[in-house]
């Protein structure tokens, strides 16, 4: 498979070009294997900051990288994709390892799906690593009832995020879903700092007419 992308400005300058290239192989197991090659042109007209306080320099870039992965099929006990990354990031270097789209059936009715990512990236300006750690969690009461929790922290803004949702089917078509979320940063000393909070109830009522 290709896909090729081409972005020109309203004056018809290049901004934007990706060439992607994408061989995958299923096999009999229904595990996949996917290799996915990247050629990129950026037109930057202003320098910007990214993770670690680098800075990428106005400019134009060209840069490729190639990604590996190996997808376990669905119907394993325990699931997910195993995935590296390898190659250029604007002027610099990125390096990357992952675990991501996993799924641990502990009982029936009670799933964990953990998520890591690692990156190393190194620039004229700076070298950074950024880690992201996501841990979704499912348990079901019954076909119709069922709560989900998701939590994560990133290491590139140092947040730590979590999600609480309930949903009850408590009639066919219509449904009841408490939901609780919050973002916190834990920049600051002791329990980390509330950054923002939310507390949502839904009520949805099916007629038939």
């Amino acid at each position: 498979r290709g896909d090729l992308e081409h972005i020109e400005s309203g004056a018809g300058a290049l901004e934007t070009r990706v060439h992607v290239g994408k061989f995958t192989t299923e096999f009999n197991t229904s595990d996949t294997i996917n290799i996915e090659a990247t050629r990129d042109y950026e037109m930057i007209r202003q320098s910007f900051q990214v993770a670690g306080g680098a800075t990428v320099p106005a400019g134009s870039y060209s840069f490729d990288d190639i990604q590996l992965s190996y997808t376990f099929g669905a119907q394993r006990r325990v699931a997910g994709t195993l995935g590296t990354q390898i190659g250029d990031f604007w002027n610099g270097t990125i390096r990357s390892v992952s675990y991501t789209a996993a799924r641990i059936a502990v009982l029936k009715q009670f799933s964990v799906e953990p998520t890591i990512q690692r990156s190393r990236v190194e620039l004229p300006t700076g070298n950074f690593t950024t880690v992201l750690l996501r841990t979704r969690t499912d348990y079901a009461f019954s076909p119709r009832m069922f709560m989900s929790a998701l939590v994560q922290y990133s290491s590139a803004d140092r947040s730590f995020s979590s999600n609480v949702r309930y949903r009850w089917e408590y009639k066919l078509g219509s449904e009841l879903f408490v939901v609780y979320t919050d973002d916190r940063d834990t920049r600051t000393s002791g329990y980390p700092g509330l950054k923002n909070r939310a507390f949502v109830i839904k009520v949805t009522r099916f007629f038939r007419v």
